[in-house]
């Protein structure tokens, strides 16, 4: 098919990373397992795109449950090979996370993963979350015009401005999620659509990058400038990380930005 880009990765050991063309469209992506935590990396990561459709996300299984990985696994599989044989008239994403839901469910009962991903239907951009997993948008001045909110206690108290984004990185109870894939009753956070301009960019990105990293830091790195130099700066970052890591953890990322009008 014309103008078709197709990516799913999962249980990656070693650092992949690549910067991909889509229409208008440049595409990074990186992908890291953690360095201590555990044998396993949790997180998938696709991207579907076909004529002037296109949907890319990470699902993050969850730490100190069984088959977290089975159940990114699912879920990134369902919405991709849905995604990959329907034409983009006809896919409905709500109905196709509760699909992914009711799979995790019926096949791996105690298992939990995330879901966050965006859907760019020709310029215009809607954006789906499930957990903590994040997506942020910046405009074309480098400015943050969207982000979802964690479902977790601590995501909820810094849109409450009762913490900072930075001082909620250090919070105790920054490992507790609210919501999850796997639960009976979601809570499913979409944005409104948004129509990308040259020059915008979103980042989808598993917590392992948003419980390290502000705002601030991942604003300064991709928020505008070049593509590449901001892309390979987040990266060198994440292979680089160290002590200083709050948290180590899976790390799995989507840049995108609209590079020509």
């Amino acid at each position: 098919m014309e103008n078709s880009l197709e990516l799913f990765l999962h249980n990656i050991e070693e650092d992949t990373q690549d910067i991909l063309d889509w229409g208008d469209y440049r595409i990074g992506y990186f992908i890291q397992k953690n360095k201590t935590k555990g044998s396993e990396n949790q997180d998938t990561l696709f991207i579907m795109a076909q004529d002037d459709f296109c949907i890319f996300g990470v699902a993050d299984g969850a730490g100190g449950h069984p088959n977290g990985m089975e159940a990114s696994y699912s879920v990134g599989e369902t919405i991709f090979q849905h995604v990959r044989g329907t034409k983009s008239a006809d896919v409905q994403l709500i109905s196709l996370i509760e699909s992914a839901n009711n799979k995790v469910r019926e096949k791996y009962p105690e298992a939990f993963t995330t879901l966050s991903f965006a859907a760019l239907f020709a310029n215009d951009l809607r954006s789906y979350s499930v957990g903590d997993s994040e997506v942020q948008y910046y405009n074309n001045a480098g400015e943050i015009i969207y982000n979802n909110i964690p479902q977790s206690p601590v995501g909820y108290a810094v849109e409450a401005g009762m913490l900072s984004q930075e001082e909620g990185l250090d919070h105790n109870d920054r490992n507790i999620v609210n919501n999850l894939i796997g639960d009976e009753h979601l809570r499913i956070e979409v944005a409104s659509k948004v129509t990308l301009k040259k020059g915008f960019t979103v980042i989808v990105g598993s917590d392992g990058i948003f419980d390290n990293i502000s705002h601030e830091t991942l604003h300064s790195h991709v928020g505008s400038g070049s593509f590449e130099e901001g892309f390979e700066k987040l990266c060198q970052l994440c292979r680089d990380r160290g002590d200083d890591w709050r948290k180590d953890d899976d790390v799995s990322f989507i840049l995108l930005r609209k590079v020509r009008a």
